[in-house]
């Protein structure tokens, strides 16, 4: 395998520079993993995701406030606990099966497709500005949330874009993006949810 991965970067054409900060092309790598990891991995995702859901569930749902349903302090929360163990349970019932045709402990390799470093370490640190420098910081929310979502749209459609030539049609696509997620968020949360953004 190691072989065939020396053999595939020699096959690279003449001039073609390895991924950078802005090549943000996919990248098959094989990782071998047990169905019993999965398993062990999937059991721990059902067990977190029930707790939060029991926690939600027992939070106060200010109902001497007049607070309904939608507005109750533990509905997202117990929204987000419920995706976990539904999660969970797929990637249970997903080892069992690999379990039935390789064997508890067989390492069956598996491809996955991965982001580079780069663009990985690029979203991290894209979303520390936003939660730390945007959000609270004297922008309204609309506007830090519109500035974030069309960077972080630009800037992962950057290397398509340019080689298509559409850099302009990518700025304008992020922009609206930002200024939609923006909008649908703000309604969302301060007309549905009755929650006040910074």
């Amino acid at each position: 395998m190691a072989s065939r991965a020396r053999n595939d970067s020699n096959r690279r054409p003449a001039g073609e520079h390895p991924a950078g900060l802005f090549d943000l092309a996919m990248t098959t790598e094989v990782y071998p993993a047990s169905p019993r990891a999965d398993l062990i991995g999937g059991l721990i995702w059902i067990a977190l995701g029930s707790l939060i859901v029991v926690m939600s569930w027992q939070m106060d749902r200010l109902e001497q406030q007049g607070a309904s349903i939608h507005t109750a302090p533990g509905l997202w929360p117990g929204i987000v606990g419920l995706v976990l163990a539904a999660l969970g349970g797929v990637l249970a019932v997903r080892s069992i099966r690999r379990a039935r045709r390789t064997g508890w402990s067989a390492g069956e390799p598996e491809e996955a497709e991965l982001a580079s470093r780069s663009s990985f370490a690029l979203a991290v640190g894209l979303f520390f500005v936003y939660a730390l420098l945007l959000v609270g910081r004297g922008l309204p929310f609309w506007l830090g949330t519109t500035l974030f979502v069309s960077v972080f749209v630009f800037l992962f459609q950057y290397a398509a874009r340019n080689a298509a030539g559409t850099l302009l049609r990518g700025a304008i696509v992020a922009i609206v993006c930002g200024a939609a997620t923006a909008l649908a968020v703000t309604l969302v949360f301060e007309q549905l949810f009755l929650v006040r953004l910074p």
